[in-house]
């Protein structure tokens, strides 16, 4: 599952709190680093914000552009490391406890991610990224039923985000219930038909109710399911033919369609 997390938005407001200050104390490096950051230059805006930190300037924003270098560095360990620091400087922070979110779950750090977001969703229980990566964590975890609990609240507040409903649509996968699972993923499909993931995903849960209708004797039903899970994997291959998993995918799918 691909996720991510809207670190440009992030950046924007550490961007507007500086400069909520004077801009003198904090120099133009800072803001220089931002826009490398933006640029992908992730080292030499890592640079530049170290060469503050040297200088002796220190702030919570400093070390919030760190962590989100690092973990496009996928350098989990300094990453999180500067994440924390950033904390320390702005304890229950919203976005800094969802950008630790997000990075714990990028790396699969599936179990402190659950704790933290237990601890976060008390304190800000309307915040939809948050309970979406709790979601996500629980899913990993084999917590399917309690991960489409929040799921489905992380939706009220954020009902067409893909990411959204491909989880549910996952989610829906993992207990069987193909018939929502399609639901979800035919919507999420509609909103981005760029994604082969999404494609696959959609692609495997059509494979599940040909073979379901099959053994209930409805053949004219699973030929249509067959029939669709051969088209949307073929949508899955043309947007990325060099994943093994779709290849596979397809290949049983070509097969079955074939017989």
């Amino acid at each position: 599952m691909k996720h991510f997390f809207h670190f440009t938005a992030v950046i924007c407001l550490l961007v507007s709190s500086l400069y909520a200050q004077e801009k003198e104390q904090v120099g133009s490096a800072y803001f220089q680093a931002v826009d490398e950051y933006k640029t992908k230059n992730y080292s030499k805006s890592i640079e530049l914000v170290k060469s503050l930190l040297v200088d002796g300037k220190s702030s919570y924003e400093f070390y919030a552009l760190l962590a989100y270098n690092y973990d496009k560095l996928n350098d989990f360990d300094n990453s999180y490391k500067n994440m924390l620091e950033a904390r320390k400087r702005k304890p229950d922070d919203e976005d800094l406890l969802q950008g630790s979110l997000a990075i714990l779950t990028r790396h699969k750090k599936w179990k402190p991610a659950i704790e933290l977001a237990e601890k976060a969703i008390p304190m800000y229980p309307q915040n939809p990224e948050i309970r979406y990566y709790y979601a996500l964590a629980l899913s990993e975890k084999g917590a399917s039923k309690t991960a489409l609990s929040q799921i489905e609240k992380a939706k009220a507040g954020s009902p067409s985000d893909v990411r959204m409903l491909e989880l549910e649509g996952k989610i829906y996968y993992q207990l069987k219930n193909y018939d929502k699972a399609d639901m979800s993923l035919r919507w999420a499909s509609s909103i981005n038909q760029n994604s082969a993931e999404i494609w696959n995903n959609l692609a495997l849960v059509q494979e599940s109710l040909y073979r379901t209708n099959k053994k209930l004797g409805k053949k004219n039903q699973a030929n249509t399911y067959l029939e669709e899970a051969k088209t949307c994997i073929e949508k899955a291959s043309s947007l990325n033919g060099e994943s093994n998993t779709i290849k596979e995918n397809s290949k049983r799918i070509t097969a079955l369609a074939a017989l």
